[in-house]
């Protein structure tokens, strides 16, 4: 999340879980945790990230067929988007 405050970076990739803050624990009866997390974590002009998380610039996910083929799509989107630059 730092890196959206540095000009000029692009996040690229898929949304983060959300799940960010400090861990709380209880034990339950029949031997089960439940765990959820309580401090709140912020964009820094305020925005929650909490249930949210971090949105990227550019949305890339692997495929079933990028996985088979063993080809990293962020990566050569990234790549793609450096050789734009220049």
């Amino acid at each position: 999340m730092i890196f959206k405050k540095v000009p000029n970076v692009i996040f690229v990739g898929s949304q983060t879980a959300g799940a960010d803050g400090n861990k709380t624990s209880i034990k339950m009866t029949d031997g089960s945790e439940l765990i959820f997390s309580g401090l709140g974590i912020y964009y820094p002009n305020g925005d929650e990230t909490q249930r949210i998380g971090i949105q990227p610039d550019i949305f890339v996910r692997p495929t079933v067929e990028s996985i088979r083929d063993n080809q990293d799509l962020l990566l050569l989107k990234a790549l793609e988007l450096i050789d734009q630059k220049k």
